[in-house]
């Protein structure tokens, strides 16, 4: 078994990230016993589909939120940038997305989702069992920037540009480079500076010019075109996510029930620098590791209640 202090403390990580899934089902049109929260967060729907996912182990209906929504909106997603977090941050993370492609491409009717289909059906995953329940979702309505990029999806389409507007609204006017851009969105550099340049020369984003150029996007501007949104906010919830399910993987195997509190709080420290960018952004500081074993884990317990505080920033 687990030390007592890193399990209390996977609990509390794994509810934090839980709870926020919930509330963002919420916010987009899942049917919850929730209200939506008022938040300015721009619900990044790949990262939330996948994190729902994986978190069903622990709070199994998220899985149904997922489905149900996906169901209902499935035209809303997209299908590259699915692959690109499964290849990308959510690598590691266990998340299996076959079987609801499978559900999607045969009861939804949406043929984008072969492409995600397993070669082998798994059969822990949503089945055709549910064929003909009553969906516990409906499209969006547009909720200022919490629903911005669905928004942009379905006034613009499904693709890189949407979503490098919606990224850029979401990071506060500031200039963000391509190389960021690129890994934020999951799309290659090329596409994305492509799709920056002609956005810049079109007059949607501004662009700082030269070889090394950023881009950025007035939300002023933009607000006379969508007023619902106020102050739109991109937060790195996939590599949020895609920690928690990474971490809790890592210590559901059996010989981590042997590892003791030191060992486990290196391999915490490891998989927090792997996602050094999450902790920036969640205000984690990494302290050192305390050479009494007692209090090994220690340290640890702040970084988890920092990352614990940002998953709650909306909830």
């Amino acid at each position: 078994m687990l030390p007592k202090a890193v399990l209390a403390s996977t609990d509390l990580l794994a509810a934090a990230a839980a709870r926020c899934a919930w509330t963002q089902w919420s916010a987009i049109g899942a049917l919850t016993l929730h209200a939506p929260k008022a938040d300015d967060e721009i619900v990044d729907i790949e990262a939330l589909l996948l994190a729902s996912l994986g978190l069903a182990t622990r709070v199994p209906r998220l899985q149904t939120l997922a489905t149900d929504w996906t169901l209902e909106n499935s035209q809303l997603l997209s299908i590259a940038r699915l692959r690109a977090l499964l290849t990308g941050p959510f690598a590691k993370s266990g998340v299996h997305i076959g079987d609801l492609a499978h559900l999607v491409a045969t009861e939804g009717g949406d043929a984008r989702w072969r492409a995600l289909e397993p070669d082998t059906p798994r059969r822990d995953g949503p089945r055709d069992g549910r064929r003909g329940a009553a969906r516990k979702a409906m499209p969006p309505r547009w909720r200022g920037s919490r629903t911005l990029l669905l928004q942009l999806r379905r006034g613009f389409g499904v693709g890189v540009k949407s979503d490098l507007v919606a990224i850029l609204l979401g990071s506060s006017g500031a200039w963000t480079d391509v190389s960021t851009l690129a890994e934020l969105s999951g799309y290659s550099v090329a596409a994305v500076r492509r799709a920056a340049d002609d956005m810049a020369s079109a007059g949607f984003v501004k662009s700082s010019g030269g070889h090394s150029r950023a881009f950025r996007a007035d939300v002023t501007a933009w607000m006379a075109l969508l007023p619902n949104i106020a102050a739109p906010l991109w937060r790195r919830r996939a590599d949020g996510f895609a920690f928690v399910l990474q971490w809790l993987g890592d210590v559901q195997q059996p010989a981590a029930a042997q590892r003791s509190e030191l060992d486990l709080a290196i391999r915490f420290g490891v998989m927090l620098t792997d996602f050094r960018r999450l902790w920036i952004e969640a205000g984690v500081t990494q302290q050192p590791v305390s050479d009494d074993p007692s209090a090994a884990w220690t340290s640890r317990h702040a970084a988890v209640e920092s990352l614990v505080h940002w998953f709650g920033a909306t909830a």
